[in-house]
């Protein structure tokens, strides 16, 4: 994780507080993957590891939260690439709101009233959260998949 403020006191606080929350955000994420596999196969009717499984959408908008400093262009990006029809416009929507929400915590783990950086925090939650969120999906488009064949490999 990068430094997020010149004081090293509150660096480390707020790297604690983050650290603290880590099975929390592992939970927002899985919902998030859970979301999007029960509409994957509501919509496409085929099983998740399809090989069109939007993977590679996810870990687009990750790379866009990986290079913003800033909500909002993630924010449209996701809602771009719904409008495009690459991710679902109801997954989307939900994405959207889980992730913003995420600005709470940033806000309770600053602890004042530093737009910059609660921002800066409220972004590591949500590059976090999505990596997460990544993982799960390949979890359940790949590895559920191969439970189900036996464990092979």
């Amino acid at each position: 994780m990068k430094r997020l403020t010149d004081n090293p006191r509150k660096n480390a606080h707020i790297t604690r507080q983050i650290a603290a929350r880590e099975g929390e955000l592992v939970r927002v994420a899985q919902n998030l993957a859970d979301r999007l596999k029960t509409i994957f196969q509501r919509e496409e009717r085929k099983p998740l590891s399809d090989k069109e499984h939007k993977e590679r959408q996810l870990r687009n908008i990750q790379s866009v939260a990986e290079q913003s400093s800033s909500w909002l262009p993630v924010e449209l990006f996701i809602r771009y690439q719904a409008a495009r029809k690459e991710i679902y416009l109801e997954w989307a929507q939900e994405a959207n709101q889980t992730l913003a929400a995420l600005r709470q915590q940033a806000q309770a783990i600053v602890g004042t009233d530093e737009t910059a950086l609660v921002e800066a925090v409220h972004m590591e939650l949500v590059r976090r959260t999505l990596g997460y969120t990544v993982r799960w999906h390949v979890w359940h488009a790949k590895g559920e998949s191969q439970m189900q064949k036996g464990g092979k490999q």
